[in-house]
């Protein structure tokens, strides 16, 4: 089916989700990193649609589906749950207090992101949106080692696992196994979210291991 003005409005979902990913990398507490990836897991989502919509893929519209319900309302709503259960507001320690300096770093991510994407990948991905998702896979690792809260780097996870299905929806939409392969990752951040973060906050008593060095000295 034919979505007028369809290019451009891709090409705005992408940018808008390089923005999302900058926006996090410059947050230093942790309920707005949170609600950055909701919104990001929106935009890919409705980009999926668009992409279902255009190829008359059905997969692609279950993708879109999924990343809204999963990565849109659930995740977030099982993290934020989690800042709720320490019953105050939690900030980044250490490095992830420096948030002009990450932003900076984050757009030196995007801009060596898409250099390499144009000299090295593109060559052999027909679709050159593509490069979102790659600049998008580097700004995820980036938040993951930059800072030091669970709740944060768990969002970090999540970003990754935009960016890997966003890539496999614009380089091989038509794989049987792209659905199953978000449904068992999604699964896995949920377990990891909810069963893991509970046990360390109700026993550790925190989310950060500089905490957890304090604890054992």
């Amino acid at each position: 089916m034919f979505i007028p003005y369809a290019n451009e409005i891709e090409a705005l979902l992408g940018i808008l989700v390089i923005l999302s990913a900058l926006y996090m990398q410059g947050q230093a507490f942790v309920d707005p990193t949170i609600r950055g990836i909701l919104i990001q897991s929106f935009l890919i989502s409705v980009l999926f649609g668009i992409l279902a919509i255009q190829s008359d893929n059905i997969d692609l519209f279950y993708l879109a589906v999924l990343t809204a319900v999963m990565r849109g309302i659930t995740v977030p709503r099982i993290m934020l749950y989690q800042v709720r259960k320490f019953k105050h507001s939690l900030r980044e320690t250490g490095l992830g207090q420096k948030t002009p300096a990450l932003v900076i770093l984050g757009v030196i991510f995007v801009i060596i992101g898409y250099a390499l994407f144009k000299s090295i990948i593109k060559p052999f991905v027909p679709n050159a949106e593509a490069s979102v998702a790659f600049v998008l896979l580097l700004l995820g690792f980036l938040l993951i080692i930059s800072r030091r809260n669970a709740l944060v780097q768990m969002t970090g996870y999540v970003e990754e696992e935009n960016a890997v299905l966003l890539a496999g929806a614009l380089i091989v939409p038509k794989i049987p196994l792209l659905i199953e392969f978000a449904v068992l990752l999604d699964i896995f951040g949920v377990v990891i979210i909810g069963v893991i973060l509970s046990a360390q906050r109700d026993v550790l008593h925190t989310l950060e291991p500089a905490d957890l060095e304090q604890l054992r000295g």
